[in-house]
């Protein structure tokens, strides 16, 4: 049941980033470089999470990562 819902959702966002590709064509350098980043790191999470047998949850990985980077009390 699950998997016919994660192929439709990748085929979604094969498209979306295609006609994200056309555009970002058009940006300044650094932005596109940076948008390239993001949409990248973006894809290795949702591999990353649709592969995990277990549940996984980003907000709780992306704390961990944020609370090395800032001071806390």
């Amino acid at each position: 049941m699950i998997k016919p819902l994660v192929y439709t959702y990748l085929a979604m966002v094969i498209v979306v980033l295609v006609m994200d590709f056309r555009h970002l064509k058009q940006a300044a350098p650094i932005n596109r470089w940076l948008s390239y980043g993001l949409i990248g790191v973006g894809i290795a999470i949702w591999v990353y999470v649709t592969t995990l047998n277990k549940t996984f949850y980003v907000t709780v990985w992306i704390s961990h990562m944020i609370q090395r980077l800032l001071p806390l009390p």
